[in-house]
């Protein structure tokens, strides 16, 4: 008798970016079985989800918030992830396949999910299959792949610098019309390369605007607000003051510790680098994701 497939397709929303530090807020599992791969596919389109909500040990960052709509108070009431992680692991671990969009993002949180439990995320003998991987493998992002694209034709000489600079020249005004961008201006081409930009503190992404709050854009503490981090752990942001950052960081590590209220320290900051506006480069950004889709 052939032996089935099953499948695990999975998603969860964390309280940030860093799974050494944020945790799990909400996990989805869609599990199914088929004769084969698209059979097993096709039944879980159908099937019905294994959804939780979880009461984290960490609090919800404000850029995680923004992007998930989930705060903090949504989930007093929950669960604690050490409730239903045994269920969670078995369900993920009896497929044969796993499944997700970006999919080592959600595996890295469940890895430490499952260690604060003692238990394993064994991956040795699954299948991992990421609908992203597979979309940049069919459609490459290379520049030759951008120039038969936008312009036409195969990119002679390709990794010449010479004739590389002229296809990329060639390619953005391809691109142009493509994503409707005639009335685009140099900046709001800049923050479509670099959204986050705007939000910088200074001139790095070393620490950032985020839902209104001054937090740190790296290391262990990514995306936690700066003042926060200062008063749970003064001796890491004082060895940042101390090491070799930018100047910038410096100073708003020094003031971090400095010993003055959350709010002088905002308005503080606000003076010289106020928090970003929406603009239209906004506009622009999803006229050009529309273009994509």
């Amino acid at each position: 008798m052939e032996k089935k497939v099953t499948i695990a397709a999975f998603d969860v929303e964390t309280t940030g970016r860093n799974p050494l530090e944020d945790q799990v807020i909400e996990i989805s599992v869609v599990c199914s079985s088929g004769t084969d791969f698209w059979g097993a596919l096709e039944a879980g389109r159908s099937a019905e989800s294994y959804c939780k909500r979880v009461r984290p040990g960490v609090d919800v960052s404000p850029g995680a918030q923004a992007v998930h709509g989930i705060s903090q108070a949504d989930l007093e009431q929950e669960l604690p992830f050490s409730d239903f992680g045994e269920e969670i692991h078995e369900l993920i671990m009896s497929a044969d396949v796993l499944m997700g969009y970006n999919v080592s993002f959600d595996i890295r949180f469940l890895e430490q999910e499952f260690k604060r439990l003692g238990l394993e995320l064994d991956l040795s003998k699954k299948l991992i299959v990421d609908p992203l991987r597979i979309w940049h493998s069919m459609e490459p992002r290379k520049l030759e792949n951008a120039y038969e694209r936008f312009v036409g034709g195969e990119l002679g000489g390709a990794h010449a610098a010479d004739a590389d600079t002229k296809a990329v020249m060639e390619v953005l005004a391809g691109m142009k019309s493509g994503f409707k961008l005639e009335s685009a201006t140099p900046e709001e081409l800049a923050e479509l390369t670099s959204p986050d930009r705007a939000s910088w503190i200074g001139s790095s992404r070393h620490i950032r605007w985020e839902g209104g709050l001054i937090v740190i854009g790296f290391g262990k503490y990514e995306g936690r607000p700066l003042y926060h981090v200062a008063q749970e752990d003064a001796d890491y942001i004082r060895w940042i003051r101390d090491s070799e950052f930018p100047k910038h960081v410096h100073s708003l590590c020094k003031g971090a510790v400095s010993g003055i209220s959350e709010e002088e320290f905002i308005a503080k900051i606000t003076r010289f680098s106020p928090p970003p506006r929406p603009d239209s480069a906004v506009a622009v950004s999803a006229g050009a994701e529309s273009q994509l889709a």
